[in-house]
């Protein structure tokens, strides 16, 4: 997988879930923390549809791991960062 379909997917997960066409979706928005598109709930409501969009593409991925919460620089932050994380588990 490479990082233009991960953002595409993340992009596709984001616009899907916040069903708002006023919202502009970009690598830039924010996942998490002040001016986050989606709250807690929505994050990992956004995850698992994530995780369903990769399986349909073969990808078996967790993106929950102890891993990702044990980070300094959570992969959630933003639609890049999520982007990137995706790409380093898929390879």
């Amino acid at each position: 997988m490479n990082k233009e379909e991960a953002l595409q997917i993340v992009i596709d997960a984001v616009k899907e879930y916040i069903d708002d066409d006023s919202t502009t979706i970009n690598k830039e928005t924010i996942l998490l923390g002040n001016n986050a598109v989606v709250d807690s709930i929505g994050l990992v409501n956004l995850i698992v549809d994530i995780e369903g969009a990769l399986s349909e593409k073969d990808l078996e991925i967790t993106l929950t791991s102890e891993d990702a919460m044990s980070r300094r620089k959570s992969p959630f932050r933003s639609v890049e960062t999520l982007s990137d994380y995706i790409v380093e588990l898929a390879n």
